[in-house]
């Protein structure tokens, strides 16, 4: 008798097993709760721009003090562009600001410095706009340098 009651379920288990492979409809599943989406990251301000008067006096700023050890070529080259394309304009300012000129670091004015910012973004081929670059690196890191790799 204990050997029938083995084949039994045995068998049992092989229909239910059949059955559920058969195609029947199965028990709808009860969907989790859908969580809120997050927030999609803010694009980049469209407003960040730099003026033409603004690059000009970077243009300025940079034939006044940096000439002494770069040339403006420098800052439109290959090696420039391979270099800050995965940056933000924000980045480049930090660098510029804390290390530049080389003989006295962060010793301009930080609107200089923006104006600076604004001449190698021209030399680059970004357009100008209607507002200036602000001399604040946090708020420069909305504008990505990506284009430089194109």
């Amino acid at each position: 008798m204990r050997m029938n009651s083995k084949c039994l379920n045995f068998f049992v288990v092989l229909g239910l097993a059949a059955c559920a492979s058969s195609g029947a409809p199965a028990a709808p599943e009860v969907a989790a709760p859908a969580e809120a989406a997050p927030e999609p990251a803010p694009a980049p301000s469209s407003a960040l721009s730099f003026t033409s008067a603004q690059a000009d006096r970077g243009r300025d700023v940079f034939r006044s003090v940096c000439t002494t050890c770069h040339y403006s070529e420098e800052f439109n080259d290959q090696i420039f562009k391979r270099s800050w394309r995965r940056s933000s304009a924000g980045d480049l300012y930090d660098f510029i600001a804390t290390s530049m000129p080389e003989d006295a670091p962060g010793s301009l004015p930080p609107t200089q410095y923006a104006d600076i910012i604004a001449y190698f973004l021209q030399m680059n081929g970004f357009d100008p706009g209607s507002m200036e670059l602000p001399a604040d690196a946090d708020a420069l890191k909305a504008l990505s340098l990506a284009p430089l790799g194109n």
